[in-house]
């Protein structure tokens, strides 16, 4: 990338974060349907041994966990949400491969390439801000970039799937001199 005019290279450097963002989003969502469908699986089964057993009070509460479980499971749409994010992540990683020339784009292709791009992210759900700050800083590290980059607290990492936390991904940003 290091012939890459600066036009070319943020191009590209913005479709790999795109496809690390979204690859995150599609793992996050896989596995709460993981853990949700293995939690009513567990609840189902302890619900019937507990009717086995003519233990009545475990059985409602196995049985309210399973429903829990799967109401919120089809509530958020976990596995409809994974679909979704690996299909953006596929539709950045085709339009990552008309890089696979190595040169810089002319006007037509920068043209073209930027209309498709904003076609894909006017699909894409809100941007959690820290996670797409997150995936730069590991696009700049897969690069090769050894500057150190702001270290993210492992509380802000886990609710980086949850909430967007967009003044914290300024301030980080602006300590690694990103903006």
């Amino acid at each position: 990338m290091d012939d890459l005019d600066d036009r070319t290279y943020d191009f590209l450097f913005a479709v790999r974060r795109s496809v690390r963002y979204h690859d995150r989003r599609r793992r996050f969502y896989e596995i709460w349907n993981t853990v949700t469908v293995a939690g009513a699986a567990v609840g189902g089964s302890s619900a019937i041994t507990a009717l086995m057993a003519d233990s009545a009070t475990i059985s409602a509460v196995a049985s309210a966990s399973v429903a829990l479980l799967g109401a919120l499971d089809l509530a958020v749409g976990t596995a409809r949400r994974a679909d979704r994010h690996g299909d953006l992540a596929r539709q950045f990683v085709v339009l990552e491969q008309a890089f696979a020339h190595g040169r810089n784009l002319d006007d037509g292709e920068y043209e073209t390439l930027t209309r498709r791009r904003l076609e894909i992210e006017s699909s894409e759900p809100t941007v959690l801000r820290l996670l797409d700050a997150m995936c730069h800083f590991e696009v700049l590290r897969s690069l090769g970039d050894v500057k150190r980059h702001p270290r993210v607290p492992w509380l802000r990492r886990a609710l980086s799937q949850w909430l967007s936390q967009t003044d914290y991904a300024l301030r980080l940003g602006e300590a690694a001199g990103e903006t």
